[in-house]
Formats: structure tokens, C-alpha cells, sequence
């Protein structure tokens, strides 16, 4: 049985992050980032599971379950890393064969007996007391309200029932990333992000469907206001969505362009009452049971602008069941929708 090694796992990061390193500044030097935009995101997705590994280091000298976890996904991270450079070595600024050095430790920690270890084992989570607590409850709920009906959702294609949701509002499941100043439990720290992805998980072992990816909307539009929202705004929907009673639906992705939102075609046009939409929206989870929506449109009609024509909007609407939904407004508008 193939054992743990650390240091070996550390020599194999060094390399890797020495050639995130070097990309990063090579990205800096870039006269225009639109230019080289697949190549700022695979960097991005790269160094993102890089930096995860500098702390699954210390994660791993905690035991040797949690070494045997360190060392796959280091391993896992530099082969993904590998793959992103092979072929395109002057595209992010490197050389050829970057990687080459720690073959012989991938080779060893990607190899599918090593790999399938780590189905059998249990490694603890070592979170503190209050994080403990986040995941136990989160849990609970999930074992005792999610996983019962979980099933019986997927395979029917049912709406989420309204036990699950009115419980996780119950929880405060949707005001983990509300500022506490408008009804939430944020404080500003790192532990929020820490308090959602423990929630997050913990309901997902149940269904993501039907439990994890529930808080996964709310806390974008939360983030989203936090970050660009006027402060009516603020005072207007945080609250609502900390207690649950406005459910959100994100509304990004269309039929021709997936999520490339550089080159989105729905626009919103000002007119003297507000603003009106038009266009197709795909992909939209959820949408039938939300209260509003969070769409991105385009608000300059110069598509050459890419993404800095881009504006958000929070769309109020009615709540709906089923598999489809259609509105109309007495001024004229009408939304409508088919799963």
C-alpha cells in the first residue's frame, strides 16, 4: 500500500508554483488581457488549485489519511497544470517540460490503486468548534430532510419541496453571506466564505440538486450587491434573501454563447419608467421558484465593448410551480420560461 510523503509532495509543488510564478508575472506584462483571455483563465483555474495545495500541505501532516488526500490532489493539480501547458509553453511565458521533474511523484500519487484508497478511508476535518457545529447541523439536515426526498426529486424531475427550503431558511442557511447589519451572519472575515462551502458540502452529501446548490444563488447575487449594489438596494433585498422569503435565480448563460458573457446578446434599453429586456436566457436553475432573477444584459449596444457593456439587474417576479411559467405585465412585457 502506497504511503503518504509529504516531502516529496512539497518538492513537487515548488515546481508548480514556481511556474505559476512566472506566468503570473508574464500575465502582468500583457499590453491587453482581452487579447489573451484563455490563457488568463486556465492560469486563473491553475493557480487557484495551487494555492489550495500549499494548504492541503499542512492538512496532510496531520496524519496519514489526511497525507494520502494531500498527495492525490497535489498530484491531480500538477497533472491538470500540465496538461494546460503542453503545447502552449510560449503562450504562458515558460519553458517546455516545466513539469517534467516531478513526473515520478504524479505517476505515483495519480496511479488508480492509490487513488481508490482513498474511497476507504475517513480522514477528520480538524475544524474548529464553531465550524463543527456548521457541519453537524448542516448535516443533520440533510440526513433527516434532504436524503429522504432526494431520490424522489431527481428521478421525477420534481420542484424542491417547500420543507427543505422553509428549513434551510429556518437554519439560516441563506443569510450565511448577508452582511449582519442587514439581517445576515457575515462579518466581513475569510470564515464567511468558510461557513458556505461547509454548508455547501455537508448538504450536497445528500443532493446537490436538491440541497447544496440552494444557498449557491443567493450568495451570488449577495456578493454581487455587496460589491457594486447601491445601499437601497442593499436594504431592500438582503434582508429578504437572508430570511429566505426572496429565493434567487442567476440568469447568464444563453443559447449561443454558454457563459462567454463577453459576448452576451441580451440587452436592457433605458426608457422613462425603468429599463426593458429583451432577449434568451438558458441554464437558469431554478427560475420557475424564484423571486427574482439576477440577469446580466447588455446596456451598450456597442457589442465591441465585450464585457464592459455589461450591467446586472435584479428582475422581480412571480413565484412559479412546475415545469414552466409565463407572465405578462399590463404595460406590455412578458417573461416566460420551459425546463
Amino acid at each position: 500500500m502506497t504511503t503518504p510523503d509529504l516531502q516529496a509532495a512539497a518538492d513537487a509543488l515548488a515546481i508548480g508554483i514556481s511556474v505559476i510564478d512566472r506566468a503570473t508575472a508574464f500575465a502582468a506584462g500583457l499590453p491587453d488581457a482581452d487579447d489573451h483571455q484563455s490563457f488568463l483563465y486556465d492560469l486563473a483555474h491553475a493557480a487557484s488549485a495551487v494555492e489550495i495545495s500549499r494548504s492541503l500541505l499542512d492538512y496532510g501532516a496531520k496524519g496519514d489519511s489526511e497525507g494520502k488526500i494531500a498527495c492525490a490532489f497535489i498530484a491531480d493539480a500538477l497533472a491538470d497544470l500540465h496538461s494546460k501547458l503542453f503545447g502552449r509553453e510560449e503562450a504562458w511565458g515558460v519553458g517546455e517540460g516545466e513539469i517534467d521533474p516531478a513526473r515520478g511523484f504524479i505517476s505515483k500519487y495519480r496511479a488508480p490503486e492509490f487513488v481508490a484508497q482513498l474511497a476507504t478511508i475517513s480522514a477528520p476535518s480538524h475544524l474548529d468548534e464553531d465550524f463543527t457545529m456548521v457541519a453537524d447541523t448542516f448535516r443533520r439536515f440533510a440526513q433527516d430532510k434532504v436524503a429522504p426526498q432526494a431520490e424522489h426529486i431527481h428521478r421525477q424531475d420534481t420542484d424542491i419541496p417547500e420543507d427543505i427550503i422553509e428549513g434551510l431558511a429556518e437554519l439560516g442557511c441563506f443569510g450565511l453571506s448577508v452582511p449582519e447589519e442587514y439581517g445576515g451572519f457575515a462579518t466581513g472575515s475569510e470564515s464567511d466564505y468558510m461557513g458556505m462551502v461547509i454548508a455547501t458540502e455537508e448538504l450536497s452529501r445528500a443532493s446537490l440538486g436538491a440541497g447544496g446548490s440552494l444557498i449557491t444563488r443567493p450568495e451570488i447575487l449577495t456578493r454581487a450587491l455587496e460589491r457594486g449594489g447601491t445601499e437601497e438596494q442593499k436594504r431592500e433585498w438582503f434582508p429578504k434573501i437572508a430570511t429566505g422569503e426572496t429565493m434567487v435565480a442567476v440568469a447568464v448563460t444563453e443559447p449561443d454563447y454558454g457563459s462567454d458573457v463577453a459576448n452576451l446578446k441580451v440587452t436592457a434599453s433605458k426608457v422613462d419608467d425603468g429599463w426593458v429586456i429583451n432577449g434568451v436566457k438558458t441554464w437558469c436553475t431554478f427560475a420557475g421558484r424564484a423571486n427574482v432573477l439576477m440577469l446580466l444584459a447588455r446596456t451598450d449596444p456597442d457589442r465591441s465593448k465585450t464585457h464592459r457593456g455589461l450591467s446586472l439587474f435584479i428582475v422581480p417576479k412571480p413565484q412559479a410551480e412546475g415545469h414552466s411559467f409565463e407572465f405578462s405585465q399590463d404595460s406590455g412585457g412578458s417573461m416566460e420560461g420551459r425546463a
